[in-house]
């Protein structure tokens, strides 16, 4: 009789295997979100508040520059 394959044994093991239950994966997604708009709710940031803040800031090329970096950041949520 063949020893058991190693291979088997660590996906079965491990998480490199794909994982079957999508439903945990969905429901972590929500939770995140869900805590995400919580922060978001407590801490006050609202587009009236972002609105003010860019049209207080004059300066053109620091105003665009941070617009930038705000584009980026709103890709990576």
């Amino acid at each position: 009789m063949s020893p058991p394959r190693l291979t088997g044994a660590l996906r079965s093991f491990s998480t490199v295997s794909k994982k079957e239950d999508f439903n945990e994966q969905l429901y972590d997604l929500k939770t995140k979100r869900l805590k995400r708009r919580e922060l978001f709710a407590r801490e006050g940031v609202t587009w009236q508040k972002i609105v003010h803040l860019c049209s207080e800031n004059q300066d053109n090329a620091k105003q665009q520059a941070e617009l930038k970096s705000l584009l980026q950041a709103a890709k990576e949520i």
